[in-house]
Parts: structure tokens; C-alpha cells; sequence
């Protein structure tokens, strides 16, 4: 399956009106202009106005560090013109990481032309959009063959979108008063959580592609039970079938030693379970350990572990991460 002709499909998917401007901030090279041209074409035809940035790998390797070693930092105006966009789609070729050749000495400066970058495409705004493109690059970092995480992420992204959100938005509707929630997985592991006076938001286009989800923030010192996870992806190494152990909100124990170690190395706000999230994409139809993908399968759910104050809870930290199983049962109450 070929991207480029599921690009009308994604744009079926954006939560933009006509009339509406959006930045199209474009991580990728020059050989890969066709998808942001495709992009912007495609928006074009439903009156919503593009407005591209390019971020080449050859800009940060030598526009960037030859601006640096000049000791010339990127004006005011530059980040505030990228603030101004209230819509945002980063559409990634690749992730950004340190351009090749840096010295020691220029990386506080390029990590600080960096995070300038970053909050002037995500903060405040109405609709901030993540696009992660099916190439080589991204299905290293992934952990995957490239042909596999292809067709994983394309199959994905070819659902029907009109069906997708009315699924979310009666699901939201099915249990936007319910309280409290208990899972139920292994046939004998109960975790019950507190979702009191929380909202539920949802990721039917308007957040991470692939989408196809809705999620709540339980408060933060209400959870309490054991969870059998089906796959954790840590750095890569997958785990499958993991016993986790919350406390008053807080994970305590992992039945994996390696799971255990590494958590217990982790500060406690990093380890407060901040969101339970329920997959509605039928287009996901198997678990590989590529999370952003996994906890939009229709079926499985997924919690997470640190930051959600941007998502309706009390958390404010720089760690999040996700966890997807399959559950027995589980009841709202």
C-alpha cells in the first residue's frame, strides 16, 4: 500500500472548516516534497488555506550550525510568527536529533533553537496534529521492517473517517457520567480507577495519526489494583504478559525485573497513572509494540503512565508513556 494515495483520505480526517489557515511544518528532505505538496493540494480542495515550513535535514546540518558558529540566534519574530498558527500539522519523514558533526560546545545552543521551535508549533493551540510518515527512517526508530510497519501504518490510516468519529463521539456520549471504572484482565487482576468530574477527549483526526481513540485522566491518587499488560515496548526490547501493581494512583511493582528496574529509576511523578484510553480504529488489527499504533486498536485498551495536565488532569511532568492490553471485562460505573 502506497501513502501518497491515502493522502485525500488523511485530509478526510482533519478537523479543519474551510477558511481555516494551517501550518503544514514538514521534518523531511527535498526529495520527499511530494507528500507535503500532496498535503497542501489536497487541503486546498476544501478551502482550508496551507502554509508551509520545511525543516531538511541539510538545513539543521548546515544553515542552523553555520548560523551558530556565527553566534546568530533565530529573532523573536521568527518563533512568533510560527505561535501565530492556531492549527499545526507536523508531518514526520523523520525525527528531529542532533544535526552530524555537532561539537559538545553547540548543542545547548541548537537544543535551545530546538525547544523554540517546538513551543512555538504546540502551545496554544486550537488543533496540533501529529503525522507520522511510513519510511525506512521511522520504521528503524520503531523497532520494525520496514515493509511491516508500512502496511501497519497504512492500514491504519485508510479508515473510514466519517464512521470513526460518530463511533467516538457516541462512545464519549455512552460514558461521559460514569464515575469510576474497573478492569478486569488475566480472568483474576481487578484495577479499579476514579474518573470523578473528568472529561473525555478524543482522537478521531484531531491529534495523533494514526487516530481513533478517547481518553480520560482518573485522578491522580485513586488508583489501586493490578493490571495484566499484553506488550510494553522499552527502548526497543518487547514485553509481553506484565503484571503491573498500582498503590493510591501510583505504579509500585512490575513482574518484570528489567520493567521493575527501570521504573524504579523514574521519579514519582513519572510513575502516576494519569490516563485510560479505549481504541476504536478497526483499521488496527494486530499488536506489533509500536504503541502510537496499538492503542488505537478497536478492541484493546491502554493506560498511561506521567504528564496529562495537558489532557484534563493535575500532572505536570516532562515523561509519558503508554500501556495497551486486551481486558476481560470492564465496567463503568
Amino acid at each position: 500500500m502506497d501513502f501518497t494515495t491515502l493522502i485525500p483520505n488523511i485530509c478526510e480526517g482533519f478537523p479543519f472548516e474551510k477558511g481555516d489557515s494551517v501550518l503544514l511544518n514538514f521534518w523531511g528532505d527535498n526529495n520527499d516534497l511530494e507528500i507535503l505538496d500532496l498535503l497542501s493540494e489536497n487541503l486546498s480542495r476544501k478551502g482550508i488555506i496551507p502554509i508551509t515550513h520545511h525543516c531538511s535535514k541539510l538545513f539543521f546540518d548546515k544553515v542552523i550550525l553555520n548560523l551558530i558558529d556565527n553566534n546568530q540566534e533565530f529573532p523573536n519574530e521568527y518563533f512568533e510568527y510560527l505561535s501565530s498558527f492556531k492549527s499545526v500539522i507536523d508531518i514526520f519523514m523523520y525525527t528531529p536529533s542532533l544535526p552530524r558533526g555537532i561539537s559538545n560546545e553547540n548543542i545547548p545552543k541548537f537544543k535551545k533553537y530546538l525547544s523554540g521551535l517546538f513551543e512555538s508549533l504546540t502551545e496554544n493551540k486550537k488543533y496540533y496534529i501529529q503525522l507520522m510518515v511510513p519510511t525506512e527512517t521511522n520504521a528503524l526508530n520503531a523497532g520494525l521492517e520496514y515493509d511491516a510497519y508500512n502496511i501497519y501504518i497504512c492500514n491504519a490510516l485508510s479508515v473510514d473517517f466519517p464512521k470513526l468519529k460518530r463511533d467516538c463521539r457516541e462512545k464519549v456520549k455512552e460514558l461521559q457520567d460514569k464515575n469510576s471504572v474497573e478492569i478486569v484482565t488475566g480472568k483474576k487482576y481487578s484495577l479499579k480507577l476514579n474518573i470523578s468530574n473528568r472529561k473525555w477527549f478524543v482522537d478521531d483526526g484531531c491529534g495523533d495519526f494514526p487516530p481513533g481513540e478517547i481518553s480520560i485522566a482518573p485522578i491522580e491518587n485513586d488508583s489501586n489494583g493490578e493490571l495484566l499488560v499484553t506488550i510494553v515496548n522499552l527502548r526497543g526490547k518487547i514485553y509481553k504478559d506484565v503484571l503491573m501493581t498500582f498503590q493510591n494512583g501510583k505504579l509500585i511493582r512490575c513482574s518484570i525485573e528489567e520493567l521493575n528496574e527501570f521504573f524504579n529509576s523514574l521519579p514519582d511523578n513519572y510513575k502516576i497513572l494519569c490516563e485510560l484510553g479505549i481504541g476504536l480504529n478497526p483499521k488496527v488489527e494486530e499488536l506489533t509494540g509500536l504503541t502510537l499504533v496499538d492503542e488505537k486498536s478497536l478492541g484493546t485498551y491502554h493506560i498511561g503512565l506521567g504528564m496529562n495536565h495537558l489532557s484534563g488532569g493535575e500532572n505536570d511532568c516532562p515523561f509519558h508513556m503508554d500501556f495497551v492490553f486486551y481486558c476481560d471485562s470492564i465496567s463503568f460505573y
